[in-house]
């Protein structure tokens, strides 16, 4: 398989259409190189090769459902929703080799969001045709079988994630996965499951022991149902003498808090309870007394406010009459009148009189003036009686009433405390309590582990159950289907052989494999010199080590037989039996007891694959991969995103000049400058096919994609 050309529009922060020509025309120019800043759109387009291929199933969903069509959603574009048609895009066109001929498939996966719903439309063309609704079908099963979806981080090689696969415990079962797919295995491992079922049953049912069994299932049965009985029953008399605590502990407080007991907790909320009833007494008795000293004696004669204000203006009102008479005279009047043509003395004095009868005060009032304030005076008693115009009344009743409440809560916490028991009959009280609470928990603990107990004991007896009537119905069906299970048994036998054979040839191939790639690539020759993979597919990792006779006994002694084994490994374990003539660690203990001399031998000695660092283990599983690939002999692109994640410099130089050179016929490299910089570039450049820089505009969030590298060599 190979990767052709891929189409991004409107993708992430791809806007529009951008291109990606894939195809290596040279043989001996195999690596297509993407660079990019942090957040220029690498992952983006790592990303878009997975949805293309794999659409749903490549976030692990079956078909299209809610989540992959919100996940697409954010992944599209969002200047797209600034048009008025909404679409977006991803296109991949790869070869495949199918019966000896190449042919080329253009896959597509194509959304347009109207009305607020995301629709996808996915085809796939064979040589420019498009294929049918069952053909593409056909298709997707069929590329799926080449690189199925739990591969992906196989064929998709991401530095920063991958050895999170390899820190859990069941690597070796996706190791494994890749090994048989790629290797073509998993068909006569499929072979192998579907009969072995028929021979499991065939040899049940031929098996002259079977009614044995049924017997000692029934017992089994039988045994675990009085178990059952015996634990419930002991969990219902655990559950009474709980219940019965409870009450204890209950008529315990109540007698505490009978005598006047208060305890640490009630203590603490009665302090601060009493502290915040203290500060609202404090704040309102200052209110009150500002109240007292300021505002109260206007309050008592606000009655009297009116006439103060009548009398107010009464005098300014005389005193703005008195200013005007004193400054407009008859005489100047006359004047203006005369500039004006009118000689009449009288119109003056009438114009005179009008200008102060506005001003002049009602003859009626002849009250005499009492204050004379100033301005100043005059502003600050209309504010004081606008102030007790305006006094809420009930606001200060409620001061008073907020102390009122504050003094009695204060009265009846210091009450309280005052009255509360003593310090000695607290403690009394204290301890007994503890008494029960430890007696509560013990009694709880054992409760949680006879229910753990009645619990394994259940599942247990429904197993054991349905154990029993397997074999009643194998021993009823124990006739039928005679030759299918005689037929199944012998190609079970022959898969189950032939798997083991060849699955101890791979492993044993993929050992030397992987070690010789290490050779390649790590500049630690000493770290690890010999792989041992359990039938399991687990990692046992070794190096080369020395030791001496003595120090062959103490660890035998130190760590026991078995931790010695696995220490040494099968290999080195065999060389030890070889080499003292023994079938057994026990008989080499003998030996080395019984030595006359101290020589220094060569064996191994085990490294833990979790204890690598990061970088050494990322370069471990390098060539893993690269050792499963050379073993399947399948011509699959390996990409892979951030390639020195955690190689150290020492390193980097290594898998540019070997690694991905010789890891397969087309390798994509998705890096930015500090990875692949102007060294590893001049190094990697005589292999380069095709190479991109991708360039992200931060203002507009737009990649757009130019064809060259960062350097130039």
């Amino acid at each position: 398989m190979k990767i052709n050309k891929i189409r991004l529009y409107n993708f992430s922060s791809y806007e529009g259409e951008n291109v990606f020509d894939f195809n290596c025309s040279d043989d001996n120019k195999n690596i297509v190189l993407i660079g990019g800043k942090n957040g220029a759109g690498k992952t983006s387009l790592f990303t878009a090769i997975k949805v293309a291929l794999y659409g749903p199933l490549s976030y692990g969903y079956v078909g299209v459902n809610p989540h992959y069509i919100s996940r697409i959603k954010n992944l599209i574009n969002t200047k797209a929703f600034q048009q008025d048609v909404v679409e977006a895009e991803v296109q991949i066109t790869i070869s495949l080799r199918i019966e000896r001929e190449i042919k080329k498939y253009v896959i597509a996966r194509k959304w347009d969001y109207t009305k607020q719903k995301l629709n996808e439309d996915h085809s796939v063309e064979k040589d420019g045709i498009k294929l049918a609704e069952q053909e593409l079908s056909y298709f997707q099963n069929y590329l799926q079988s080449i690189v199925p979806p739990d591969l992906f981080e196989f064929f998709l090689f991401d530095g920063e994630e991958v050895g999170n696969i390899f820190s859990s415990s069941s690597y070796n079962s996706y190791v494994k996965n890749a090994v048989f797919t790629l290797c073509g295995m998993d068909v006569f491992e499929i072979i192998r499951k579907y009969t072995s079922g028929y021979v499991s049953k065939r040899s049940n049912e031929d098996n002259q022991n079977l009614y044995d069994e049924y017997d000692a299932a029934k017992k089994e049965v039988e045994k675990l149902t009085v178990r059952q009985q015996e634990l419930e029953a002991e969990i219902n008399e655990d559950q009474v003498s709980l219940d019965n605590l409870e009450v204890q502990l209950i008529e315990l407080e109540t007698a505490f808090k009978s005598a006047g007991g208060i305890t640490d907790k009630e203590r603490k909320k009665l302090e601060e309870k009493y502290k915040d009833a203290e500060a609202k007494k404090t704040e309102a008795a200052t209110k009150i007394k500002m109240f007292v000293e300021g505002m109260m004696p206007f309050i008592i004669l606000k009655d009297l406010a009116p006439t103060v204000m009548s009398q107010l203006e009464y005098e300014e009102k005389g005193e703005i009459y008195n200013y005007i008479q004193d400054k407009l005279n008859k005489s100047d009047i006359e004047k203006l009148l005369k500039s004006s043509g009118i000689n009449d003395p009288r119109v003056a004095e009438d114009l005179l009189q009008l200008f102060l009868s506005k001003f002049r005060i009602s003859e009626s009032h002849n009250e005499a003036v009492l204050f004379d304030l100033s301005k100043n005076e005059m502003s600050y008693v209309n504010g004081m009686i606008s102030g007790i115009n305006n006094f809420d009344v009930n606001g200060m009743v409620e001061i008073v009433n907020r102390r009122l409440e504050a003094a009695d809560i204060v009265a009846y916490i210091n009450k309280t405390l005052k009255s509360a028991m003593s310090d000695e009959d607290s403690v009394r009280y204290a301890e007994k309590e503890n008494r029960l609470l430890k007696q509560k928990e013990q009694i709880t603990l054992k409760l949680y582990e006879v229910q753990k107990k009645l619990e394994d004991t259940s599942h247990e007896l429904v197993f054991q159950t349905q154990l029993k009537e397997r074999i009643f119905q194998s021993i009823k069906d124990r006739a039928q289907n005679k030759h299918v299970y005689e037929l199944s048994e012998g190609l079970s036998n022959m898969m189950s052989e032939f798997l083991e054979q060849k699955a101890m040839t791979m492993r044993s191939r993929l050992q030397e494999l992987i070690v010789q790639n290490l050779k390649h690539i790590y500049r630690k020759n000493n770290l690890i010199t010999h792989i041992e993979i359990t039938a399991d597919f687990q990692f046992n990792l070794y190096q080369d080590e020395k030791y001496t006779e003595d120090e062959l006994l103490y660890l035998i002694k130190n760590v026991g037989t078995s931790e010695f084994s696995e220490l040494i490994g099968n290999q080195g374990e065999q060389q030890l039996f070889e080499m003292y003539n023994a079938k057994n660690i026990a008989a080499i203990r003998q030996r080395l007891e019984q030595k006359q001399s101290n020589k220094e031998i060569g064996l191994f000695k085990k490294i833990e694959l979790n204890r690598l660092s990061k970088g050494e283990r990322q370069i471990f599983i390098l060539s893993l991969y690269w050792a499963i690939i050379m073993l399947s002999g399948q011509d699959i692109p390996f990409i892979i995103d951030t390639p020195y994640a955690r190689i150290d410099a020492d390193h980097r130089k290594e898998i540019s000049e070997k690694f991905f050179p010789n890891i397969s016929r087309q390798v994509i490299i998705l890096s930015t400058d500090e990875e692949i910089n102007e060294e590893y570039y001049g190094i990697l450049k005589p292999y380069i096919s095709k190479e991109y820089i991708l360039i992200n505009d931060e203002n507009q969030n737009k990649t757009s994609v130019e064809n060259h590298y960062f350097f130039e060599v």
